[in-house]
């Protein structure tokens, strides 16, 4: 009885690390092609958390997110702020009640994000794998 278990298991336990894979995929960093600054997952958290208020190389960091609806938006925030998206609003609720910081510009899709990011050399976003990218540069 115990072989079946452990094939159970096995089987469970790939289909977990598969779909974490996935979840992986499921957005791209990008930012303007103008910008040159180093962006590492750190940074990026720091960004979408209201830590990080300017680039390392100067300029204020400009963060687009995509509504909270959004698949691409709920893989964001779990991979890279490790909360959902209600949970990001209600941070972003708080900074702002309290004048720390200024909450991301919201976008309502990726052609939009690309947009906004391609307009602002100190922007940074996230859109869908499949959003056409020529304007901008992906960085993850």
């Amino acid at each position: 009885m115990r072989k079946p278990f452990a094939q159970f298991l096995i089987a469970g336990t790939l289909a977990l690390g598969l779909a974490a894979a996935a979840a992986g995929e499921d957005y791209v960093v990008i930012v303007n092609k103008d910008n040159g600054n180093p962006i590492d997952a750190e940074f990026l958290a720091k960004a979408y958390r209201g830590e990080a208020k300017a680039w390392p190389a100067g300029g204020s960091v400009a963060a687009v997110a995509l509504p909270d609806e959004s698949p691409v938006r709920a893989a964001f925030d779990k991979a890279v702020l490790g909360k959902t998206p209600s949970q990001s609003r209600s941070l972003w609720a708080q900074l702002t009640f309290t004048g720390k910081a200024v909450p991301p510009k919201m976008a309502d899709s990726d052609d939009e994000v690309v947009k906004l990011v391609a307009e602002n050399k100190n922007a940074v976003g996230y859109v869908s794998p499949k959003a056409k990218l020529d304007a901008v540069k992906a960085v993850k």
